[in-house]
């Protein structure tokens, strides 16, 4: 517990760590985008199938422009049919007429991206154990901009594809470190604002008007790629994590970190400082010295943390599979594509913020449970309407429904998140995170077909998003709440009953004048 009272007693939420939300989690502004770059990029203009022996006007057969032909695909033997596009947008469909008996490579693309953000998740949070949280944070954000900017001009859908994959990986990086950094450096009280920041959604509505204003899939990945240059200079402002350095027996780094975040917070350093960080130094250096060395095996060593384990990737598998799945299959909801990915995120914003709240009132379960019913309600609605409403009314109904699905959804995800990063000490913080965004990018790999699937039918999707909400609800009744406890260092600390040893009460620390 020591390093949590330092950080209470050094400002848990001040000036410090407002510029470390400006350029850690402000990145999640550049993640959303890069990862739902496919809901823009991956939608298909309307087209016809044009002979190219028909008479044309500008390049466009004058007879196949009409309701009767349009979006129908050649038969077998013609060979001499073209495809002509709108010309409202330009995506990867029109791209490499991405149609017909080749439609099947576009949620191919945006499934080859999340399992590219599969690996990168699991290499990341090994990588932000041993290397460090900082160097594995900027590592990573640079080739995000370097493979962003290449992908701009893909020459065809198979070097498009391997980018995406290169993208996802980073993605994946960023993802399992840029969370633990930021909430190694709050106190008990603030950690639910580094889920309930709503720097995501803030994202994906950027991107919404970016591709409403500039509708070309090469001109984002470019714009994408430039609004990386301002989080760079955080590499000269921000420092590596202070319970990372403690842990790691780095202790002058450390103090120097604990030296920066006073400066900042106008708050003065304990006396026993050195102390502190030197208690938590040993403590590690004793498990050290027995020859361990943390890897994803000890997140599943001991029954008490691999249950939780098992649960909390279970869960983001879940959530991942319909987040995505229903950010993907935007384009099979009523109404305008860019208006429709905008208001999937924005309904987002009130009920993110709202979590931080709830999750100090009510804890992380119930919090949770609340917002699965939510998701599950919204799903189970949706698939009640495609039988018993017709005509125009049922499109504007599916759509509500489906925001509703999707606030729950968010919402649920932002709770588990908190939970998840709570769940494991410091020695294994990053492994557990990344764990299980591992598990949950195979359901982002998945999560592209399922909207692909029954033609425009929504019933079975939202059946299945339906039912695997439901199951998830009930799994998160199981879970210890985590609300108020200390963050562990140890890994010795949680695998005891699953209780965190109280190394040093707040009332100690008074007594010492911190």
């Amino acid at each position: 517990m020591q390093t949590d009272d330092l950080i209470q007693a050094v400002g848990s939420m001040s000036r410090f760590q407002v510029v470390m939300m400006l350029y850690v989690l402000g990145t999640q502004i550049l993640m959303a985008w890069a990862m739902l770059m496919m809901s823009f990029a991956g939608t298909v203009p309307d087209w016809w199938c044009v002979p190219s022996l028909e008479p044309t006007v500008n390049g466009t057969s004058v007879n196949y422009l009409n309701n009767a032909t349009s979006m129908v695909c050649p038969r077998p033997d013609n060979i001499t049919c073209q495809f002509v596009f709108r010309q409202d947008k330009n995506t990867i469909a029109n791209e490499w007429d991405l149609v017909c008996e080749r439609n099947v490579f576009r949620p191919l693309i945006t499934s080859i991206q999340m399992g590219g953000v599969l690996i990168g998740a699991f290499f990341g949070g090994q990588s932000a154990d041993t290397l460090g949280r900082k160097w594995t944070f900027y590592i990573s954000l640079a080739l995000h901009a370097g493979f962003n900017l290449v992908a701009a001009f893909s020459t065809s859908w198979q070097m498009f594809a391997a980018l995406r994959f290169l993208i996802g990986s980073m993605i994946g990086s960023l993802l399992v470190v840029h969370y633990p950094y930021f909430l190694e450096f709050l106190g008990t009280k603030w950690r639910p604002i580094s889920s309930a920041s709503p720097v995501w959604v803030t994202g994906v509505c950027i991107f919404a008007l970016s591709s409403w204003l500039r509708p070309d899939w090469s001109h984002q990945h470019i714009i994408l790629a430039a609004l990386h240059v301002p989080f760079f200079s955080g590499w000269f402002i921000i420092p590596e994590s202070l319970r990372w350095l403690t842990v790691k027996g780095r202790l002058d780094e450390a103090e120097k970190v604990v030296d920066q975040m006073c400066r900042y917070n106008k708050r003065e350093k304990p006396s026993n400082t050195a102390q502190l960080l030197k208690e938590v130094a040993e403590e590690e250096e004793r498990l050290r010295a027995s020859g361990k060395k943390y890897t994803y095996l000890d997140i599943y060593r001991g029954w008490s943390i691999c249950w939780k384990s098992l649960i909390i990737q279970f869960l983001w598998m879940c959530l991942s599979m319909v987040y995505y799945g229903i950010s993907f299959g935007v384009g099979r909801l009523s109404g305008s594509l860019y208006l429709n990915i905008f208001l999937l995120a924005v309904v987002e914003v009130p009920t993110t913020a709202l979590t931080f709240f709830m999750n100090n009132k009510f804890g992380r379960r119930w919090t949770s449970f609340m917002f699965f019913v939510i998701a599950v309600s919204g799903a189970f609605g949706v698939a009640i309407t495609t039988r018993t409403v017709s005509g125009e009314k049922q499109g504007i109904i599916i759509n509500v429904l489906a925001m509703a699905t999707k606030i729950g959804v968010g919402a649920a995800w932002c709770a588990v998140q908190l939970w998840s990063s709570e769940t494991y000490p410091t020695v294994t913080r990053n492994l557990g995170y990344g764990a299980a965004n591992t598990t949950a990018r195979i359901g982002g790999m998945v999560a592209p077909f399922i909207f692909a699937m029954e033609g425009d039918d929504v019933l079975v999707p939202f059946v299945i998003v339906g039912s695997t909400m439901t199951v998830c609800g009930v799994l998160c009744l199981i879970l210890k709440e985590t609300k108020g406890q200390p963050l562990a260092d140890s890994i010795s600390k949680v695998n005891s009953g699953g209780q965190v040893e109280m190394v040093a009460t707040s009332s100690d620390m008074e007594k010492a004048k911190i």
